[in-house]
């Protein structure tokens, strides 16, 4: 299939602008070949209808007022721009693609967003076709354009429409299945699997006379015939379960739409505890009538009483947690779920050391209460008042809680409540300012000290170098003297033997071959310390943090540089490869502070490895898009293990031996990387090494909407 279209001005109705001059003339057109493409322009021109053409270079050559408002554009401006200019940048490749298919089949249709002038990005559906010359060939694309945001809501609205329908048809607590006229269950819902005992697999695609009894089979298509003459239907049957139990039911029946066919909803109910009901009501009727009345009366009264017990408990913030006088849990709300991590009927009647392991009560003989956690004590001793304890997630998890604990009194028994609030975010809190203070009082200190060295390292180091340069012409000049002494020293043999005898104590060969690189071995270690002071001096900021665009390799250069003494003595081989990123938008100090923790925990990591041939650190760097950095330093130490994975940024948890780690340095770093708006992630595989990875967001890098 060919089209063409030639939006050439005739009678000056351009609508969009004048298009481009082709290259073949168009036949001289008839007056009613002239009106007619007239009515055809204007229709284009002045339509609601989006439309527009494009060259061969897929730039516009013309735009009708309806494109032009709908990308809140002049015709000025859009004429010569490029098609992929408004197209949003997720759909250029699929532009181009329909482009191609255009040329191939004849025409594409496509569904892609385009940019308005204001920014905002426009849902919008393109019917293309070619405009072709007189000779037939491709010299651009046309294309009418609806906008379909309506449509897209609309789709997106059924979607969520359907998705609530099947949720309340998968949640409602009685059976509800599906069949055709034929008596085949199209569909059926977990409560109707669970009445007949069969599995949603096996009831679907089953006939209904397998489940109906026979007396009740007999009579399904004069069943059928009034449900689909009247609609609904009501009725009283039998059915059979997959164990051969018969069980009462009511069915309620009506028709729906299926797939495009007419199906039949049924929705049975269990009545066999009605059927007994009755029939006790037939034997008792005036004994049952009262006790009906009487039992509606109290029902309604804790129906209120228990209404309102249930929104102030359901609706409280803090975990409330009920127990018996023997401090078993009789009732959980849903911030207990929350933050304990059990549902409700997981820990009904379990006793509340399963939550707080202290308030169980040390068994006789001595033994600890379940949790190891030191002995019991009964709840009584708490009572009216605010404690912090240890409480335990369902994963086992230790977590700080603190808990209120009241009494009441129901029917005569004392009941206990609980009001639970989790403290991990606090303590997390109160460590990493403990910690910041600390950071801050060595940073001043580190100031000072780097101060203090800086001034005489300065004389040591302007020193040294006065005496390389001197010692060099001193040694020129002992040389010379010597060479002059073995020349005249048979005219003072007593002088040259004096000077060959300090010549021997001294060690003369050795101080003239090593006296220069000594004084080098020497200025290079003063560099270095002078380096270290530095570093030592970037570290203890004081001024308030400040987001700069630093040099990554500076960063990782000072992390190293104060390891690296202990990195060369454990034969620690380091590779750096920063991938092309150069520089990073972050607060400095802090990543610096970061970088450090990190590498001083892979390098700790290897030393804990022992391996004979010291070990690898390896550090890298790439950028992920225009927005993100990762940075990577991976070991080959001994690992982390799994259970502890998921500890691994919490504060105080460390894997190090006692004494070698505070728990701090990863749970501050987290929080660091975090507060950059990034993520940290760790990979570890005991025995193989670990590695962690910073992502860091790169604002400034994005392009402008």
């Amino acid at each position: 299939m060919s089209s063409s279209f030639d939006a050439r001005d005739h009678g000056g109705e351009s609508g969009g602008g004048p298009a481009p001059p082709r290259d073949a003339p168009a036949a001289r057109p008839t007056a009613g070949d002239e009106a007619l493409w007239r009515l055809h322009h204007r229709m284009l021109a002045e339509g609601a209808q989006p439309f527009a053409t494009v060259d061969a270079e897929r730039r516009l050559d013309y735009v009708n007022g309806a494109f032009c408002e709908l990308l809140g554009f002049s015709p000025e401006e859009l004429l010569g721009m490029s098609v992929l200019e408004l197209t949003a940048p997720e759909f250029r490749a699929a532009t181009l693609e329909s482009h191609e298919r255009v040329l191939a089949e004849g025409r594409a249709t496509i569904l892609k967003r385009y940019r308005r002038k204001d920014g905002r990005e426009v849902p919008v559906e393109l019917l293309i076709d070619a405009v072709r010359d007189d000779r037939g060939g491709v010299i651009g694309f046309f294309a009418f354009v609806t906008e379909v945001s309506q449509r897209i809501q609309a789709e997106a609205a059924l979607v969520s429409s359907e998705r609530r329908i099947r949720a309340i048809f998968e949640g409602i607590h009685d059976a509800v299945f599906v069949h055709d006229q034929d008596g085949r269950v199209l569909d059926a819902n977990p409560a109707a699997a669970e009445l007949l005992g069969y599995g949603l697999d096996e009831l679907i695609g089953m006939e209904v006379g397998r489940i109906d009894q026979a007396e009740f089979a007999a009579g399904f298509r004069s069943r059928l015939d009034r449900a689909l003459r009247d609609g609904l239907s009501t009725c009283e049957a039998a059915y059979r379960t997959k164990a051969g139990q018969t069980i009462p039911v009511e069915v309620a029946t009506s028709t729906v739409d299926f797939d495009g066919q007419t199906a039949v909803l049924a929705i049975i109910r269990d009545v066999t505890d009605r059927i007994a009901l009755d029939r006790t009501r037939r034997r008792f009727a005036e004994v049952q009538m009262r006790s009906a009345q009487a039992l509606e009366a109290k029902n309604r009264e804790l129906s209120r009483s228990e209404e309102r017990y249930r929104r102030l408990t359901e609706g409280s913030l803090d975990a409330i947690v009920v127990t018996d006088g023997a401090a078993r849990i009789l009732l959980f709300n849903p911030s207990a779920e929350a933050v304990f991590g059990y549902e409700a009927r997981g820990v009904l009647g379990e006793p509340l050391g399963l939550l707080i392991p202290s308030t169980t009560p040390a068994a006789e003989g001595g033994e600890e209460g379940e949790g190891g956690e030191g002995e019991g004590f009964d709840l009584a001793s708490i009572l009216n008042k605010t404690v912090e304890l240890s409480g335990r997630r369902k994963g086992g998890a230790a977590f700080p809680i603190e808990m209120s604990l009241s009494s009441v009194e129901a029917e005569g028994r004392i009941e206990y409540v609980a009001s639970i609030r989790d403290q991990t975010e606090r303590q997390r809190m109160r460590a990493m300012l403990a910690h910041t203070d600390k950071l801050a009082s060595i940073g001043l200190l580190s100031a000072g000290v780097a101060h203090e060295i800086n001034n005489p390292l300065s004389y040591v180091g302007n020193n040294l170098a006065v005496l390389r340069r001197d010692a060099k012409g001193l040694l020129e000049m002992l040389d010379e003297a010597w060479r002059i002494g073995e020349a005249v020293q048979d005219v003072r043999p007593a002088e040259f033997a004096r000077i060959r005898e300090i010549a021997e104590e001294i060690d003369w060969p050795y101080i003239r071959e090593n006296l220069e690189p000594m004084i080098d071995r020497t200025l290079e270690g003063v560099r270095r310390v002078a380096s270290i002071v530095q570093k030592m001096r970037g570290l203890a900021r004081t001024s308030r943090p400040k987001w700069e665009r630093t040099s990554l390799p500076d960063l990782l250069d000072a992390a190293l540089e104060m390891t690296r003494n202990r990195l060369r003595r454990d034969r620690i081989e380091v590779a750096v490869q920063t991938g092309g990123v150069d520089r990073i938008e972050c607060v400095p100090s802090d990543i610096s502070q970061v970088l450090l923790n990190l590498v001083i925990n892979a390098l700790q990591a290897v030393e804990a490895a022992g391996r004979s041939d010291g070990g690898r650190i390896e550090v890298a760097a790439r950028r992920l898009d225009d927005s993100w950095v990762e940075i990577s330093i991976a070991d080959n130490g001994e690992g982390i293990p799994r259970e502890d994975l998921d500890r691994l940024f919490d504060p105080f948890f460390t894997t190090k031996p006692v004494g070698e780690g505070t728990g701090l340095g990863l749970a501050i770093s987290h929080g660091i990387i975090t507060g950059h708006g990034g993520r940290i992630e760790v990979e570890s595989e005991p025995g193989r090494g670990s590695r962690f990875r910073i992502l860091l967001p790169q604002a400034g890098d994005r392009a402008e909407p």
